[in-house]
């Protein structure tokens, strides 16, 4: 009995390519997040100064990261809904912000103003 060789298998090796990615505007939604979920308690008296304190600085640092993950997105084809979102929840938290300041600033400036009449 005679057994025939066993033909030698080829091992191929395959690189695995990645898809695009986009860690700006992944980075700016979370930041969008962290600051609108922190930035809508600002309108509360005591409590929205604190808040407001920490939600500015990732609100802003979402709309830049958005925009630059916006730009990335129309190279790369990957992110650009992650990237409107932090645009979107950063803004929208630096005008609750914005909005809030002015109108404690014009409540204090209404309230010295009735009681230097008196």
């Amino acid at each position: 009995m005679s057994y025939a060789p066993h033909p030698q298998q080829q091992v191929i090796y395959q690189q695995v390519v990645r898809p695009p990615s986009n860690g700006m505007a992944v980075t700016a939604l979370i930041l969008g997040l962290v600051a609108i979920v922190t930035g809508v308690w600002s309108p509360i008296p005591f409590v929205g100064l604190v808040a407001a304190f920490f939600a500015f600085v990732p609100a802003l640092l979402a709309v830049i990261f958005g925009i630059v993950g916006l730009r990335k997105a129309n190279a790369v084809g990957v992110g650009r809904g992650n990237s409107v979102a932090g645009i979107v929840t950063g803004a929208l938290t630096l005008g609750i912000i914005g909005l809030t300041t002015v109108a404690w600033i014009v409540a204090a400036a209404a309230s010295s103003a009735s009681y230097s009449g008196a």
